[in-house]
């Protein structure tokens, strides 16, 4: 009895504590009550030794075990954010049915968000109807991951391979290119039995330039992936192509996969007996500047967000908003400073990578580089934000400190006739506020302009003591 009652103890205090007066060790006999302090200690440990994979779900995508396979149990024939009059709609809903509904935990399709190299592989092994698989050489996939049995799977038929030998990239979009490689390797193996299908495939590969004429910017596509995306252009397994369109090097959106799926692995396939008409080839896109609207400016908007640059909803408007992530990335790459999309910008974007911080430290903080006139907010040494910004003409003072008082709201600057936005001062004089006109070079009086549409968030992001180091 003793000690059963020293082996519970810790739990009943702390039981206690949270104003939970437990005494189930009053009402039970002696000879159970060892037992079972045994098997609630046992149950307890269980708990805390959970799987870590699952304690770590991202909470907002996933929310079970079977919604973090990338499907949700609770409907396979609804979607919240569907009419049914979308041209990806049919699609979403047969995939549905056949257990590979894209519902995501609030209900919704989510038709323009990102595919990622795991949901990709999950899907895909469901689709063939290959039994998950333990065995892959990927440091970065462990045996408890959701995907681990379909990224094992696909690897030893050889349908899958990861960025290099060692590492899959799980969490890496993927690019519309690379899932035309994927899928059409898939549907070959699915289809290894059909002569048809095969022959069609591999002959198509080996010439695939008279069924990319009809791709204004196949010069754009990678080489390793041409007689891919040829094949699956003549298979029909592309989403239509905008003015000729294809933007090869874009993430690949749930609406796009879905069309992919369903008519390459549901739908009868409809080969195309003869090559499209030749359209242009070009290997660079057209010039863009506010004002402009269309797919070419959602593939941009699309682009800059990718690699943090905030410019608004990608909505394929050119606004201000649009131009001001071009600005700023311009000014990281350190080319001229237009807002404006030309050659030289545009052959840029398409091979650029999200900058690296200059100083490393822990959580959430801001850098500003007075040099290339850009602000970078940062989590664990990861950049997640780049804004344009507009610093003192005479200087702004540089070193390392921390956010102090903040205003919400235009404020009246004290030493300087004009008004600041949401300011949150860094040192005395000097704090990160919008401001009506950020220009492309430092034009303030010691502060850090940002655009005015971009600071209520960035206030928020910029808590009393945040750490900003400034510097050129």
């Amino acid at each position: 009895m003793r000690s059963a009652w020293r082996l519970g103890r810790p739990w009943l205090n702390r039981a206690r504590a949270r104003g939970e007066y437990l005494r189930v060790y009053r009402y039970l006999p002696g000879p159970l009550l060892t037992p079972l302090a045994t098997l609630l200690l046992a149950a307890f440990l269980l708990v805390l030794c959970a799987s870590p994979a699952q304690a770590t779900e991202d909470p907002s995508a996933q929310t079970s075990s079977d919604e973090s396979k990338g499907y949700s149990p609770l409907s396979t024939s609804t979607f919240s954010d569907l009419t049914g009059e979308e041209p990806y709609a049919q699609a979403a809903q047969a995939l549905a049915e056949k257990g590979l509904s894209f519902r995501k935990w609030d209900g919704s399709f989510d038709p323009e968000g990102p595919v990622t190299r795991a949901q990709m592989a999950f899907y895909l092994c469901r689709a063939l109807g290959l039994a998950e698989a333990a065995g892959q050489p990927f440091f970065d996939v462990r045996p408890t991951d959701w995907f681990a049995g379909a990224v094992g799977a696909l690897f030893q038929k050889g349908l899958l391979t990861g960025v290099n030998p060692l590492l899959f990239a799980p969490e890496r979009k993927v690019s519309k290119e690379e899932a035309a490689t994927v899928v059409v390797q898939c549907l070959a193996f699915a289809k290894r039995d059909t002569d048809q299908v095969s022959t069609l495939i591999k002959d198509t590969a080996q010439t695939p330039e008279p069924w990319l004429a009809g791709i204004c910017d196949r010069p754009l596509i990678a080489q390793a992936h041409a007689p891919q995306v040829a094949a699956a252009y003549r298979l029909g397994l592309l989403p239509e192509l905008p003015g000729g369109w294809y933007f090869p090097q874009a993430d690949l959106t749930r609406a796009e996969f879905a069309l992919m799926l369903y008519r390459g692995f549901f739908a009868p396939l409809s080969p195309q007996d003869d090559p499209p008409p030749v359209l242009l080839a070009s290997a660079t896109y057209e010039a863009l500047a506010v004002g402009a609207k269309g797919p070419l400016v959602k593939f941009l908007e699309a682009r800059l967000t990718a690699l943090r640059y905030p410019c608004g909803p990608v909505d394929g408007v050119y606004d201000h908003r649009t131009r001001d992530a071009v600005l700023a990335f311009q000014k990281v790459e350190r080319l001229p400073r237009t807002g404006k999309m030309g050659e030289q910008t545009w052959a840029r974007l398409l091979t650029a990578k999200t900058p690296q911080p200059r100083k490393t430290g822990v959580g959430t903080r801001c850098e500003v580089d007075l040099s290339r006139q850009v602000l970078f907010m940062i989590t664990d040494n990861r950049v997640t934000k780049i804004i344009h910004i507009s610093s003192g003409r005479h200087g702004t003072r540089t070193g390392h400190f921390t956010i102090q008082e903040k205003y919400k709201g235009w404020v009246q600057a004290i030493t300087v006739t004009g008004w600041m936005y949401y300011p949150s001062y860094v040192v005395s004089k000097t704090a990160i506020h919008g401001y009506k006109s950020v220009p492309p070079y430092p034009a303030s009086h010691g502060c850090v302009r940002v655009p005015v549409w971009t600071a209520v968030e960035l206030f928020y992001e910029l808590p009393t003591g945040t750490v900003v180091d400034i510097y050129y």
